[in-house]
């Protein structure tokens, strides 16, 4: 069969997984031309400059990359379809109808639900028990387009975002390729359903501060309250992360307030169990041995 030449549009960890499987399957009718992904930036504390991981593996397989999006009208008139995985980047009008099939878009989300840049992070926020992956023909709207095909998946209530990331790339892939497979090589035959855009909800984008909790709520032993935050941890894990503010004793013996990082959190006999924890300007450890140095946590 004849391969589809496809520009491939990512940018995270993520992203570069579904590449990964997409390239790694020798018998899908797919030929991964180019890859846009977003410009190298400077990473951790010592400012370090760092390939995106999309670019990494498409320059390991001597993939073309784009950083930008300068020329690529042209670029994209010479493939067939554009697929877009969190790319990071709202794609504009005149790029949309370049290829000869248009972009199709990777969404991990039960569709028109959960818009927007947190997909996989919001359904864990909420405590909800469903998600899963839409295949969508992408129009100038966020999120907006057809439906090409969809896949529902549980939500095991223990799993945190990585966990959750990971399944819904298998089973993304898994549904892309059932599509692929059964339209190729005219992606014009692929379904397209209007989604219901009244039933639309818009997740936000996650930022540094979004794991806040006040040490009054980890005190507080309402069970509803212990549930939030634990699905905060999960939704958050590993980035940004939970914490909380501590007052402690500096060696001068003035109140110094210091940042406290959750970093391992169970859910165990219906209560919030925390496991560790690492204080700012400190390494991460257990639980009881941040105690037995600072006193209780929670109480």
């Amino acid at each position: 069969m004849q391969k589809i030449k496809t520009a491939y549009f990512g940018t995270p960890d993520f992203a570069a997984e579904f590449l990964g499987k997409i390239l790694g399957n020798s018998e899908l009718p797919i030929e991964i031309v180019c890859v846009f992904t977003q410009p190298d930036s400077r990473v951790g504390r010592k400012q370090v400059v760092t390939k995106t991981p999309v670019r990494e593996l498409a320059e390991q397989h001597g993939i073309p990359v784009h950083t930008d999006l300068n020329n690529a009208v042209e670029v994209l008139k010479q493939v067939d379809l554009a697929l877009l995985f969190a790319y990071g980047e709202i794609i504009p009008p005149q790029l949309l109808a370049a290829p000869r099939f248009g972009f199709w878009n990777i969404h991990p989300s039960l569709l028109p639900k959960y818009r927007g840049p947190a997909p996989m992070a919001t359904p864990l926020l909420h405590g909800d028990n469903e998600t899963g992956v839409t295949l969508m023909q992408m129009d100038e709207e966020m999120d907006h387009g057809p439906i090409i095909a969809q896949v529902k998946s549980y939500i095991f209530p223990v799993w945190r975002r990585d966990q959750l990331e990971k399944h819904l790339i298998d089973l993304g892939f898994e549904l892309f390729k059932k599509v692929i497979e059964s339209c190729a090589p005219d992606l014009s035959n692929a379904p397209k359903i209007d989604q219901n855009h009244q039933e639309a909800t818009v997740t936000k984008r996650m930022n540094r501060d979004d794991g806040y909790i006040p040490l009054e709520d980890l005190k507080n032993p309402d069970p509803a309250k212990k549930r939030q935050i634990f699905n905060m941890f999960r939704a958050y894990y590993p980035w940004p992360g939970v914490w909380t503010r501590l007052r402690l004793k500096a060696a001068d013996g003035q109140a110094d307030e210091k940042r406290l990082k959750l970093t391992k959190i169970h859910w165990e006999n219906d209560d919030l169990v925390i496991k560790k924890v690492q204080l700012e300007g400190k390494n991460e450890v257990e639980l009881k041995q941040f105690e037995d140095a600072y006193g209780p946590l929670m109480s």
